[in-house]
C-alpha cells in the first residue's frame, strides 16, 4: 500500500500537504475544574491496586481453603489512609480556612482606602434618578383627559 493519500495526485502539491498549508496547533481544551476531579486526581497516590501474582493454580477452577471457597485471585486495593486523610483535611478544611481568614483581612485592611476612595467620586442627590424616572413616565403616560381621582373610584353608592 502507499502512503499517499487515496486522491490522484496530479500536483506536487497534493503530495505532501503539510509543506505548503502547516497544520495549526489544535487548541486547548478547557479545564475542568470542578473540584471532585482535582480531589480524585491528589489522592489517587495513595490507592494501589495489587494483582496476585500469575502462578495461582486452578485458575477458574474451585479451590477449597478453610475459612471459604475462592473462585480465582482475588485483586486487592491498598489505601495509605494516613495520606488521604491528610489531603482531605488540606482541601476541605484548612484551604477554605486559609481563603477565608485571607479575605477577612484584606476586607479589612482595605475597607478604609475604599471609604477615602469613595470621598472622591461625586454621587448623585439620593432620590434623583428616581424623581426624573417618575416624571418622565408621568409625561408619557398622561393622557389629554385625565382619570378621575382614586377616591371618587372606590366609594360606595
Amino acid at each position: 500500500m502507499s502512503a499517499h493519500p487515496p486522491f490522484v495526485a496530479h500536483d506536487p502539491k497534493h503530495v505532501e500537504p503539510q509543506k505548503d498549508h502547516p497544520r495549526r496547533d489544535a487548541l486547548h481544551s478547557v479545564p475542568d475544574l470542578r473540584f471532585e476531579y482535582g480531589f480524585l486526581k491528589s489522592v489517587r497516590p495513595y490507592f494501589r491496586l495489587r494483582r496476585p501474582n500469575d502462578d495461582f493454580k486452578g485458575k477458574g477452577k474451585e479451590k477449597e481453603t478453610d475459612e471459604r471457597t475462592v473462585l480465582g485471585p482475588v485483586d486487592t486495593l491498598e489505601i495509605q489512609w494516613l495520606d488521604v486523610v491528610w489531603v482531605t483535611t488540606r482541601d476541605q478544611v484548612l484551604s477554605p480556612l486559609a481563603q477565608g481568614a485571607l479575605w477577612a483581612i484584606a476586607g479589612y485592611f482595605l475597607t478604609p482606602f475604599v471609604g477615602q476612595a469613595r470621598s472622591f467620586i461625586p454621587s448623585p442627590p439620593e432620590g434623583g434618578v428616581v424623581k426624573w424616572l417618575r416624571s418622565w413616565v408621568h409625561s408619557v403616560v398622561t393622557p389629554s383627559n385625565p382619570p378621575p381621582p382614586a377616591a371618587k373610584l372606590y366609594t360606595r353608592p
